[in-house]
């Protein structure tokens, strides 16, 4: 099975680098196109087109100052530039992304765990991804460009019921495979 490891230069000892990159997306503010999160290889192989003026591909960007930052992460990773790694485990056939929980389930074995990240609420939409909680950056450029970018999400109680879940707090994630 394969998975994407985000906020990572490289996967784990236990399973194989397919490749590693950066990751890209569509720009916060555009309010078309696509919706996902792509890990861009760091070799790509392109063509000279000219352009047709619907640059949806961006750099990603981590927002994680100050309030927008889980609370646990430890690197000040803020206008960074996000890296991502493929990465291929041999003899398993599924792997779960599973939110708000640390340790993967009985009978399923871990890869990493970290927190659920995407675009700002207010903001075009993006898709949840689990962020490393170890994540780091593509390197020590600051650019503030703001292209795809990566907050914190927090809960909200209401329609999510509170218990179990907590009002306000980061939502951690955990991937695994079997």
């Amino acid at each position: 099975v394969t998975y994407v490891r985000w906020g990572k230069k490289g996967c784990s000892e236990v399973v194989d680098m397919v490749y590693t990159g950066q990751v890209g997306g569509n720009s916060y503010s555009n309010k078309g196109g696509g919706v996902n999160y792509l890990c861009l290889p760091n070799h790509p192989e392109n063509r000279k087109i000219p352009s047709r003026d619907n640059d949806q591909l961006f750099g990603a960007e981590y927002q994680t100052g100050a309030y927008h930052k889980p609370s646990e992460m430890t690197s000040d990773l803020f206008n960074k530039e996000v890296p991502c790694a493929v990465c291929y485990q041999r003899k398993r056939s599924t792997v779960l992304m599973i939110p708000g929980r640390q340790t993967c389930y009985k009978g399923w074995t871990f890869l990493y765990t970290g927190y659920i990240m995407s675009d700002y609420k207010d903001y075009s939409s993006k898709e949840y991804v689990c962020v490393d909680k170890d994540a780091e950056a593509v390197d020590n450029k600051t650019g503030d460009e703001n292209g795809a970018l990566f907050y914190g999400v927090k809960t909200k109680c209401g329609s999510l019921r509170c218990p179990p879940y907590t009002d306000a707090v980061d939502v951690h994630c955990v991937v695994c495979t079997k």
